[in-house]
């Protein structure tokens, strides 16, 4: 139920769904959205009790690296329905849902991380 919300979630903003729930030999990207030349792999994390954390809280180091090489072979296999490279914006995003028992609350993490340094963005892996 939360991706399908996170996919709706994206739509309302004029993204259109590129992907769901793709599964390789090396993992899962939950969601992939594309809106012009942003292409966004997005990972979502549901949650119904906080006892464990916000769903934000679980995408580790590794999670990241993981999103990152499949977001990489992605972009390989679909190089032709994309902008070319020199254009072409990737974006990694985390939704987190919170599930009240009434309705989903949601909170979106643009651009939570990125994959190399950037000297006008300060950032930092999110462990």
């Amino acid at each position: 139920m939360g991706e399908r919300r996170a996919a709706w979630f994206y739509r309302l903003r004029g993204f259109r769904i590129l992907a769901r729930n793709l599964r390789t030999g090396s993992g899962e990207l939950d969601l992939i959205v594309r809106r012009g030349r942003l292409v966004v792999f997005v990972e979502v994390k549901t949650r119904q009790s906080l006892g464990a954390g916000e769903g934000v809280d679980s995408v580790d180091r590794r999670k990241q690296l993981q999103m990152v090489k499949l977001a990489g072979a992605f972009v390989a296999n679909h190089a032709r329905s994309l902008p070319p490279p020199d254009i072409l914006e990737l974006r990694y995003d985390v939704v987190s849902l919170f599930w009240t028992g009434r309705r989903f609350n949601i909170t979106h993490f643009p651009d939570a991380f990125r994959p190399i340094s950037d000297p006008n963005r300060p950032w930092k892996w999110t462990v």
